[in-house]
Parts: C-alpha cells; sequence; structure tokens
C-alpha cells in the first residue's frame, strides 16, 4: 500500500473510484451525481484542496481530502456558531479535514493515520474535522492518539446526531503545500 496526492485533474478522472470507496465506508448520499456535484467536486474548488489516496497497486482503497475553510462555507460558520467568536478566531481560518475513509479491509494497518498524515504533511496552523461524540469509536481514538482535541460539538448537518469538533492546535509540519500545477490561480 502506497499514499500519494491525487492532482485536481486526477480526482475527477478517477470519482467513480473514489465514489466507490465513499459509498461503501460512508453510505450517506442519496447517488453519485450528487455526492460528485453537492461535495466532492464543491470541495475541490475551495482554497488548498488537497487529496491523500491510499493505493493498492493502481486501485484506490481509501482517501483523505480537506481545504482551508472560509467565512460564508457550512462548516466554518457551524464551527463559529459551535464555539462561539472568541473561540474561533484562535481557531481559524483552518485547514479543515472533510473525510477520512478507509475500505474495512485496509483498517487496524497504519493506514488512516498514514493517510491523516499525509493529509495534514506541510499545512501549518490550526486543523478542524468534526466526527462522531464517542472516544470508543476508532477514527476518534485515532484523532486523539494524534494529538487532536475536543473543542465543542455542532449537530450533524442532518441534524440526526452530536458530532463533536475537535481541533489540532497550529504547528509546522514541513513545507508549506506548493500550489497544485493543475490549478489556476
Amino acid at each position: 500500500m502506497r499514499i500519494r496526492y491525487l492532482t485536481d485533474d486526477e480526482v475527477r478522472t478517477r470519482a467513480p473510484e473514489i465514489w466507490r470507496v465513499y459509498d461503501e465506508v460512508f453510505g450517506d448520499q442519496p447517488s453519485y451525481d450528487l455526492w460528485l456535484d453537492g461535495m466532492l467536486l464543491r470541495h475541490a474548488a475551495r482554497d488548498r484542496f488537497r487529496f491523500a489516496a491510499a493505493l493498492e497497486g493502481d486501485d484506490i482503497v481509501g482517501f483523505s481530502w480537506g481545504y482551508v475553510g472560509a467565512p460564508g462555507q457550512y462548516y466554518s460558520d457551524s464551527v463559529r456558531a459551535a464555539i462561539g467568536d472568541e473561540a474561533a478566531d484562535r481557531w481559524q481560518p483552518a485547514f479543515e479535514v472533510v473525510e477520512l475513509a478507509l475500505l474495512p479491509e485496509h483498517r487496524g494497518s497504519g493506514h488512516g493515520r498514514a493517510l491523516l498524515r499525509a493529509l495534514l504533511d506541510g499545512i501549518d496552523g490550526p486543523a478542524l474535522l468534526s466526527t462522531w461524540d464517542d472516544d470508543t469509536d476508532p477514527a476518534v481514538r485515532l484523532y486523539l492518539s494524534e494529538g487532536w482535541r475536543r473543542i465543542g460539538e455542532h449537530p450533524k448537518a442532518d441534524g440526526s446526531r452530536t458530532m463533536q469538533i475537535m481541533g489540532l492546535a497550529g504547528r509546522s509540519r514541513g513545507d508549506a503545500p506548493q500550489p497544485r500545477s493543475d490549478r489556476a490561480e
């Protein structure tokens, strides 16, 4: 298994394969087309979007993606509303970890940790994510072991349950990411 970044063009070209993994892991989107336009491509257009893929051979078996959030975006505004302006001013702008997914047969092998680390490599400043509000959940245990801490809670976008907001304080983990050659500046 290897981890590598996909270019914006590769993300678009390999979207059906990414969807297959996404749908198997999360199963929360009604269709490929709604997921593609309403989630993946919308996020891919955001500031400093990056996508790390776990590959077995050339097959995507996991991924992680994120971007730097901004005012007016759902997640950034939801975090601000949940933790208040004073705390939000300390945490935002932040790199927002949107998704971390690994097919079940590849879990427990350290590949999820490798995906998270690859996604964050070179990101300076704080990072945020939302996840289940359950410290026994394997993903939550992973985040806690990597230094993330709970900073608040908010409802899941569909209102079905409470999600915890986790933050990773500002740090430098290598050189800042370079602008992608396939992205118009």
